[in-house]
């Protein structure tokens, strides 16, 4: 039986963060599973590596931090950690598609502009950090950054948000965050199939815990990487069971979980669990989802991977300061991409999209 909690806070202004997640935490039996990995890998906590895997890359603003996993509760997480006697710990994540068209787009960049302020971390760029692997399965020789190969306790932190692809994004699709290549949507979208490489990558490289912020989410169409009005859901969710805590959160979103392609393979890789919910289940109220047959439009769409890159760019707003443009493009480009967020951002704020 797979536990997983679902812990809210209290405070309006969400004061009690902290003290939620480090009661869900301890319900979910996080130390228990960190100390038995340690006692089980023969080695110092010095030595012993964790690392912890945010929803980083999708920063464009800090005007809108919906999008990503709140850096304080990441950053209390890792303190709580250290203040174990663990001090190798390791804040991983690999650039992204804003890289095709925006610059400073590395990792160690934009945590900084996220908030991050490491002390008793550090920051890796799985993209700089890849070395070769052979994967048992479709993958074969390629690659895996060696900071997330070499960890011993793998955290997927991931955030509360729908996915315009695969209808929402938690713990299982946050690992595909840890594939290398800066050019994701070629790679493993155009040229592979994003979810099978994402569950490969967890038959080799297990994550041994998730969470999931959801003190503000993200959804309804846009959720995967913008929402002007996002949402106060006053959520953590966490577990052992990484398929466990999607299930978990999914219906919380009063949606079948199974809908995910990335929930429905790894259930159909490493079975349906069995969970025991300590918490609130009911669903966020009002809370907006994609819309049926999107993901599937999109899986057609990914295939022409000219347009859909340049499509990519327009529908992409960034704050320009931190990651000016560094594509060519026309003035009639530029033009459209304004109109397009503009029209965007309108649709959002009025809850229709």
């Amino acid at each position: 039986m797979e536990t997983v909690v679902v812990g809210t806070t209290k405070e309006d202004n969400d004061s009690d963060k902290y003290e939620v997640l480090d009661r869900v935490l301890e319900d979910a039996g996080f130390w228990n599973t960190l100390e038995e990995r340690f006692l089980g890998s023969g080695k110092t906590k010095k030595d012993f590596l964790v690392a912890v895997k945010p929803n980083l890359m999708m920063f464009y603003s800090k005007e809108d931090m919906s999008v990503i996993t709140e850096p304080e509760l990441v950053e209390h997480l890792i303190t709580k950690i250290a203040g174990n006697g663990y001090t190798n710990i390791a804040l991983v994540e690999s650039q992204n598609v804003f890289g095709n068209w925006f610059k400073n787009r590395e990792v160690e960049n934009v945590a900084f502009h996220a908030g991050y302020k490491p002390t008793n971390y550090r920051i890796v760029d799985l993209t700089m950090d890849v070395v070769a692997h052979v994967y048992p399965d479709t993958l074969g020789t390629y690659l895996v950054g060696k900071t997330w190969r070499d960890a011993d306790f793998r955290i997927s932190f991931a955030k509360n948000k729908t996915h315009f692809s695969c209808y929402y994004t938690l713990t299982i699709k946050n690992v595909y965050g840890t594939t290398p290549e800066q050019n994701k949507f070629r790679e493993y979208h155009a040229d592979r199939e994003v979810n099978s490489v994402t569950i490969e990558m967890i038959k080799e490289f297990p994550v041994h815990f998730g969470i999931i912020d959801g003190i503000w989410s993200a959804d309804g169409l846009l959720g995967i990487k913008a929402d002007f009005s996002p949402y106060h859901s006053k959520t953590i969710i966490a577990g052992v069971n990484i398929i466990a805590v999607d299930i978990v959160g999914g219906q919380k979103m009063g949606i079948n979980p199974a809908k995910s392609s990335f929930v429905k393979l790894a259930i159909d890789t490493f079975g349906m669990p069995y969970i025991n919910v300590k918490g609130d289940t009911s669903k966020y109220k009002d809370w907006k989802n994609v819309g049926p047959l999107v993901d599937r439009f999109l899986d057609h769409g990914e295939e022409l991977y000219g347009f859909s890159n340049l499509m990519g760019f327009i529908s992409s707003g960034m704050d320009e300061e931190a990651f000016p443009t560094k594509i060519k493009v026309s003035k009639t480009t530029l033009a459209l991409r304004f109109l397009v967020l503009r029209i965007l951002r309108i649709l959002n704020k009025g809850g229709i999209i």
